[in-house]
């Protein structure tokens, strides 16, 4: 963190920005940059030391530290209105060209001590979900139609509107130190059957057991927080499609920390398109 830092909260009742060219300031903040891990361990008989069972890692929570600054009588009322109890926010870090946040809720509302000219105050923060999420995204098509038009442009010789990617495998880039969770589109542009994308280095998949005509889509979300599946009809009506993914399917896929091959599969592939959307990069701290 640096003088340049800005520090964006923003909820359902408004939004506030701390940055050195306005009279709200973030001066210090405890608990960014790391998390804890909760480790399970069993140790044998004359074993030396113990083996790891298993690991996970905790919310994080942490406090900020910061200042008002004239004019405090209307600053300071909107600091307390806009970090209310029990209103889920998002806290965006904006610093060196990149843009990070977190999904917060409010563990200690702000608590401001008096003065003329300026004024500090200090807040707890919590976010269950510990990571931080880059406000950055990429959405690759996986398989199906690639854009190649784009501006300026060449009238003369064969140039190309779109092209169809034949391969099975597309290699993605995780840019952050943890994995990224994602969405999957599988959209049939003809007939097919079980449309899949499977993760060829670690071995987990999501297969649809679904039969689908042209027009048909299915989505299916690995985000902490929104995991599940979406069926699109060719009409437009929207469904549950949960109860097509196959029992080995994992809702825990991710995109791991640098590159990922995938594979993408289905009875007619040809006539299927993928598209993966996430975050570019997932970090433990910034």
């Amino acid at each position: 963190m640096n003088e340049n830092t800005v520090f964006i909260y923003e909820n359902a009742i408004g939004k506030l920005v701390f940055q050195m060219e306005s009279p709200l300031w973030i001066t210090d903040v405890d608990g960014m940059s790391s998390v804890e891990i909760d480790i399970s361990a069993s140790r044998s008989t004359m074993q030396v030391g113990s083996s790891i069972t298993s690991q996970s890692v905790r919310p994080r929570s942490f406090t900020m530290d910061g200042a008002l600054f004239e004019p405090i009588a209307i600053y300071r009322p909107r600091l307390l209105s806009i970090m209310a109890p029990q209103v889920p926010a998002t806290l965006t870090i904006e610093q060196n060209g990149e843009s990070w946040y977190l999904d917060v809720v409010l563990e200690k509302t702000p608590e401001i001590t008096p003065g003329n000219g300026v004024q500090y105050f200090q807040v707890k923060l919590y976010a269950e979900y510990p990571y931080w999420r880059t406000t950055a995204s990429y959405a690759t098509q996986v398989a199906g139609l690639n854009a190649l038009f784009k501006f300026p442009f060449n009238t003369g010789g064969t140039w190309w509107i779109s092209k169809y990617s034949d391969s099975y495998f597309t290699s993605i880039e995780n840019k952050g130190n943890v994995p990224v969770e994602f969405r999957v589109t599988f959209t049939a542009r003809a007939a097919l059957v079980n449309p899949e994308l499977y993760n060829v280095d670690t071995g987990k998949r999501i297969l649809i057991r679904k039969s689908m005509i042209a027009g048909e889509r299915v989505s299916v979300s690995t985000i902490y927080g929104h995991k599940g599946a979406v069926c699109t009809s060719a009409s437009g009506e929207v469904s549950n499609g949960f109860r097509y993914l196959s029992v080995d399917s994992d809702l825990s896929m991710a995109l791991q920390s640098g590159s990922n091959l995938l594979r993408i599969d289905a009875v007619n592939r040809e006539g299927l398109s993928v598209r993966i959307e996430a975050p570019e990069g997932v970090k433990s701290g910034v």
